[in-house]
């Protein structure tokens, strides 16, 4: 029962998010690399950063490079020392990874000396010292994504020390560009890009809903739901009894109709998250768990 409250509560946490991923964090899928020791960390507005798309070089003291990105946003910049055993080629395919499932677009990459020399990246682009490395042991690559740009890098030093190291440049108009994209598409695209869906005024209870709901179900025999009941009540109570009676009777109908009792889990949730509700007196969330 405990679990099951800490879940809810952090559940009900991340609905109030803004569909705008905030402009001084990392997007919000992104994970650190496991037992990694956060060093560095900074966020501030860049007029003119330079995104190098290409082997740099440099040429009377200052950088060359032969394709880059000039952009200009929001800047968030961390860096990592990997704990010991873990090498800068695992650091980097840990990001890169997550970078293609989010369908980012890999603009260049490089490693070992083609990417040129360490120290120019640590000093010139990077601006951070530690990140002064062994030539033959460094990883770079650019990508955009539907809010910005990335960069990583990742390097072993001559101390045998391992550092990962990430810029993320946030643009407003590119992530309220995609916000508008999603926006016009149908819920079925939006939950596939996304992950999740918000569906006002979808009541409980009705046989569309239902097939609606089970049709998605069985497109994919692994796909897990996580289904989240919103309910406005007039009592100025907060609606949790109702919502969640009626999250155990969509369960129910699930389960009658054949879904396996594993593949969806229910939460009611009232009327605590109000940013999903809107002007609608219900709502119903879906989650991608697992597919």
């Amino acid at each position: 029962m405990y679990d099951r409250s800490i879940r809810f509560y952090a559940l009900v946490a991340l609905l109030f998010v803004s569909p705008l991923q905030a402009a001084n964090q990392l997007p919000d899928w992104f994970e650190p690399y496991p037992l990694a020791t956060l060093e560095n960390q900074t966020s501030r507005q860049v007029p003119d950063y330079q995104l190098p798309l290409s082997q740099i070089t440099r040429i009377q003291g200052l950088l060359r490079t032969q394709s880059e990105r000039r952009l200009s946003g929001q800047l968030v910049r961390r860096t990592w020392q990997l704990s010991s055993g873990n090498t800068p080629e695992q650091g980097f395919e840990h990001v890169r990874d997550q970078l293609l499932r989010q369908n980012a677009d890999i603009l260049y990459e490089c490693s070992s000396r083609q990417c040129g020399a360490s120290n120019l990246w640590a000093n010139q682009v990077f601006g951070y010292a530690n990140l002064l490395g062994v030539d033959s042991a460094q990883y770079y690559l650019a990508a955009e994504i539907p809010t910005g740009h990335v960069a990583v890098y990742a390097v072993r030093r001559g101390n045998g020390r391992v550092y990962l190291h990430v810029d993320y440049i946030h643009s407003e108009s590119m992530a309220a560009a995609a916000v508008a994209g999603v926006s016009e598409m149908t819920w079925q695209q939006r939950f596939a890009a996304q992950g999740y869906v918000d569906l006002r005024d979808w009541r409980i209870g009705q046989p569309d809903v239902l097939d609606q709901l089970l049709q998605l179900l069985n497109e994919s025999s692994t796909l897990q739901l996580r289904l989240v009941v919103h309910q406005r009540v007039t009592s100025g109570d907060t609606g949790l009894t109702e919502s969640n009676a009626q999250a155990q009777q969509l369960e129910a109908e699930l389960i009658d109709a054949g879904i396996a009792a594993e593949r969806i889990s229910v939460y009611g949730v009232g009327s605590l998250a109000p940013s999903v509700l809107g002007e609608a007196d219900t709502a119903l969330t879906l989650i991608r768990l697992l597919e």
